[in-house]
């Protein structure tokens, strides 16, 4: 029950972290996380800049990016040695891209 619990405050966290970039958690189950954004639909711009970067991380196994929905699938290693603060800084990297991506397409109109 614990690990569940652990499971529901780790969501909370991430879902918090990322609802400022209109980023939004849509699955979690440890090795995959489904997360979505309206500014990811069709040939994204960030998405294009962010996948390669995920996809060098190394206990990242795939990522794969479903244009009509706008949601990513982020697939990884559930062993214990990948630890929460380890997938935080992965989102980290997500807000970072996404908040890039965001401003110099702002600051070229």
């Amino acid at each position: 029950m614990l690990s569940k619990v652990k499971q529901a405050i780790f969501m909370r966290r991430l879902e918090k972290m990322l609802s400022n970039y209109q980023i939004n958690v849509m699955h979690y189950i440890p090795g995959r996380i489904r997360i979505s954004s309206p500014y990811w639909t069709g040939n994204s711009k960030i998405i294009e800049t962010l996948m390669p970067i995920l996809k060098m991380e190394d206990k990242i196994l795939s990522v794969r990016h479903t244009p009509e929905t706008g949601t990513l699938l982020v697939e990884y290693d559930a062993t214990p040695d990948v630890q929460s603060a380890q997938i935080e800084a992965w989102f980290e990297l997500v807000q970072k891209v996404h908040n890039n991506v965001i401003t110099k397409e702002v600051t070229h109109l």
